[in-house]
């Protein structure tokens, strides 16, 4: 019921998918004209060195021979770290990129979280059709809040997720039928920990939206929530994660990535679309799918009462 009520409010609610890419086309253009001006000068010093034809090298021999790129990838790192050792002179402008990549740049992404999580909000209690814009203005203040904890919270968990990609290319790249099948596992381990993070912080945003209260008591909340029906909430989130891998992947393929300009914020707010449906299940509150249906679940603990009740009579 929690993934079929999410499909269901998300493309109810599709206009907000075309709002967060305009959000995302303009953070991205952001980093891109900031960055591209700061590292201006090393790019300059890494085309000397051939890095960047090299890399274009690297990315046509990936499909047909893929037992090298590892090598390859180690020795085009090896030598662009070479240059930037090489130019300590710009230390300043390898300080900013860093912070900008790693920081400022997610942070402006998950500023947008909260603002659709009160539009789903207002849609789920009472069919009112909030602002986009208008809730990220009035609570930008509230979403910096939010978005500096959730990237802290998460932080060894996203650390952890981009580990396990990274042995995933470097098995991958070794060739051989045991490998490919350790691949496999360590991805299916990928999407397994991914779903587990997403379960694991499922009513955390959600708290902090409908009850307006601080992240401390969302985060209690949360905690207290989720553990109730943690393998329901489980199962919901590994086949949505299933499911917006599968997009991504399949249709970057097949249409030369160009599908991602839908298909990513199209899962972004399908996750947001998600984590307020759990979040409205656990606590047991009626909420709208359609403008004329609503759901009215039980909550975790009536389920338990009901079926210790049913087992004793």
């Amino acid at each position: 019921m929690i993934f079929r009520n999410s499909i269901r409010l998300l493309f109810a609610n599709f206009s907000n998918v075309w709002k967060l890419l305009v959000y995302y086309l303009i953070c991205i253009t952001l980093t891109i004209c900031v960055c591209g001006a700061i590292a201006y000068p090393i790019i300059e010093k890494l085309a000397e060195a051939n890095v960047f034809q090299d890399l274009v090298t690297l990315l046509n021999s990936v499909f047909y021979k893929p037992s090298g790129v590892v090598s390859t990838f180690g020795e085009i790192v090896k030598t662009a770290w070479d240059v930037i050792v090489a130019n300590i002179q710009f230390k300043f402008n390898y300080i900013f990129l860093i912070v900008w990549l790693l920081f400022v740049f997610p942070f402006t992404l998950n500023l947008a979280q909260l603002a659709l999580c009160e539009v789903m909000y207002g849609f789920m209690t009472s069919q009112v059709k909030y602002s986009f814009t208008g809730r990220y203005i009035k609570n930008i203040g509230r979403s910096s809040i939010y978005a500096l904890s959730s990237y802290f919270v998460e932080l060894l968990f996203n650390a952890v997720i981009i580990a396990i990609i990274y042995f995933i290319v470097k098995i991958y790249s070794l060739g051989s039928i045991f490998y490919i099948l350790a691949d496999v596992a360590l991805f299916a381990v990928l999407i397994i920990f991914i779903s587990f993070k997403h379960t694991f912080f499922c009513c955390f945003m959600p708290a902090y939206a409908v009850l307006g209260c601080g992240i401390f008591k969302a985060l209690k909340t949360n905690f207290k929530t989720t553990p109730y029906r943690f393998s329901k909430l489980f199962s919901n989130i590994f086949t949505m994660v299933i499911c917006a891998i599968s997009i991504n992947v399949i249709g970057a393929s097949s249409t030369f990535g160009v599908s991602l300009i839908v298909t990513l914020p199209m899962t972004a707010v399908l996750f947001v679309v998600m984590k307020m449906v759990c979040y409205f299940s656990c606590q047991g509150m009626r909420f709208y799918v359609y403008p004329d249906m609503f759901v009215k679940p039980k909550k975790f603990e009536e389920k338990d009462t009901t079926k210790k009740l049913k087992f004793v009579l």
